[in-house]
């Protein structure tokens, strides 16, 4: 009579330990599920930014001039406020304005409300509103009174440009002042002679007069412009 009960609890005690497995991996599941869902929720790690250090000095209504092996006036740099940056030889700038002059005659004018001046490399970042604009050399102008100073003629009308003068606007521009190339790869806008041209990219190089468009491109020529789409 004793030995039923006593085979029923071996019978229970063989299904538990067959089901130990299963039972082991669901609360293993269940702890994982709780430990996600109360874990804080995460983000993409930001990729830190270079470290530039201190700057060593700080200019209020600066200006720098750059002469050339003949003493000639070469290009000015104004800004309402520089900062130095010893570490990385960068100049952090607002509202930044730059004049140059090259030795060919050609001149270039920029401007944004946000400016890097890289010392050692020539190049210049321009973030918001960037305004470039390429004028071509003008009769006589090398060694003539006009390079005894260098400024900032006003902002033409949006759209608007003047006879021969290649115009860039865009968020942001990369001005690399020695090869005299304009790059972009955020959208921008050229205007030239009445033609405006729009595109989501952009590489200029004054020296050659070859524009390379990328992405999507839309406007309306109304003279020539030597380009290239890719």
């Amino acid at each position: 009579m004793s030995q039923a009960p006593s085979a029923h609890r071996l019978d229970w005690l063989a299904r538990l330990q067959s089901m130990a497995p299963l039972l082991l991996a669901a609360a293993l599941a269940g702890f994982s599920w709780w430990l996600v869902s109360s874990s804080p929720e995460r983000t993409e790690p930001r990729r830190p930014e270079p470290d530039r250090g201190v700057p060593d000095y700080e200019l209020a209504s600066a200006r720098l001039a750059r002469f050339d092996a003949k003493g000639r006036l070469e290009s000015v740099l104004d800004g309402e406020r520089m900062r130095h940056f010893p570490a990385s030889q960068t100049l952090e700038i607002d509202r930044m304005q730059v004049a140059s002059r090259h030795p060919d005659g050609r001149r270039m004018q920029a401007e944004a409300l946000r400016g890097e001046w890289n010392e050692g490399s020539g190049v210049a970042t321009l973030t918001g509103g960037a305004d470039v604009r390429l004028s071509p050399a003008l009769p006589g102008a090398p060694g003539s009174a006009a390079w005894t100073s260098l400024t900032l003629s006003p902002r033409a009308p949006s759209g608007a440009s003047r006879d021969g003068v290649t115009r860039l606007v865009g968020e942001q521009l990369r001005l690399d002042t020695r090869s005299r190339v304009v790059s972009s790869t955020q959208p921008v806008v050229l205007t030239r002679d009445g033609s405006e041209v729009r595109a989501q990219s952009l590489e200029h190089n004054d020296a050659t007069g070859l524009t390379l468009l990328g992405g999507r491109v839309n406007g309306h020529l109304a003279g020539r412009i030597t380009g290239q789409a890719r």
